[in-house]
């Protein structure tokens, strides 16, 4: 669970593996996704963690949302625009996008990549679509319809008991030492997303899973950093993302809140002319 910002394309970040023989393999470590301490649903913890039980998800949530401003915050605010920049580790890739997202569960996030072209996903609420070069625009069903209704919520940790059917805890201890508290995530469908966060801070350290793509399932590990103050909420201005065998870092370069958005760019595409 994570404040709105960019959706993780990890088909695009598939793309971007193919294109390049740069693409290196995650790092194995304490939270991975790639080891089964850091797997979603994992009971087991990490070496040296505290044997003390670990606290409700409801506690750990709570004081989630509180380190990133509170409720009451999150509520005083409807839409948000953000502006960034994405770019491929080792691979001399990148590009720009924005994101548009509504406290009502609408988003749109759109971007342009070098050597992949031009990505967008979105939401009206009601269906959930992806438009990419390869795999063209497709309605998303599923699992992958389940990870986007997850990723277009204003806030996952304040919604946590509407979007998932069941949330567990534990403890686990992050790659500098420092003890974590983890709210394991189910969904309706899909795999379970496993989120960790500073036992004093309480933000958000870093987030595993497996995401769905049209070409498989795929692990992610996402770690956000630099963390800002907007508009009485706190945002991780980076995020430092690993899909399968690519990085991905995501740099925010503004973002506003309340601006007025036309409902409109939420809807599907109009389908495109069939070529002869």
């Amino acid at each position: 669970m994570k404040p709105p910002r960019l959706a993780v394309f990890a088909y695009s970040a598939a793309l971007a593996a193919c294109a390049s023989p740069k693409a290196t393999a995650p790092a194995v470590g304490p939270g991975s996704a790639a080891t089964p301490a850091g797997a979603a649903g994992a009971s087991a913890p990490a070496s040296g963690v505290s044997a003390s039980p670990a606290r409700s998800p409801d506690a750990i949530l709570a004081d989630a949302v509180a380190a990133t401003g509170g409720a009451a915050a999150w509520h005083s605010h409807k839409t948000a625009h953000f502006k960034l920049e994405t770019t491929f580790q080792g691979m001399g890739m990148g590009g720009t996008g924005e994101r548009y997202l509504t406290s009502d569960g609408k988003s749109l996030t759109v971007a342009e990549f070098s050597g992949l072209g031009k990505i967008g996903e979105g939401t009206n609420g009601k269906v959930f679509w992806a438009d990419d070069p390869v795999h063209g625009f497709r309605f998303l069903e599923g699992a992958e319809a389940e990870e986007a209704r997850v990723d277009a919520a204003w806030n996952p940790d304040l919604q946590a008991k509407e979007l998932f059917t069941k949330l567990e805890s534990t403890n686990d201890v992050g790659p500098d030492g420092k003890p974590l508290e983890c709210v394991i995530a189910t969904m309706r469908a899909g795999a379970p997303t496993r989120s960790c966060y500073d036992r004093v801070t309480h933000l958000q350290v870093v987030q595993t899973g497996i995401k769905t793509t049209p070409d498989g399932d795929v692990p992610f590990r996402d770690v956000p950093r630099d963390w800002r103050d907007v508009g009485g909420i706190k945002i991780p201005f980076v995020s430092e993302t690993q899909v399968g065998p690519v990085t991905q870092v995501v740099r925010l370069r503004s973002v506003i809140f309340d601006e007025p958005i036309d409902a409109k760019i939420f809807e599907p595409p109009a389908p495109k002319a069939s070529r002869p």
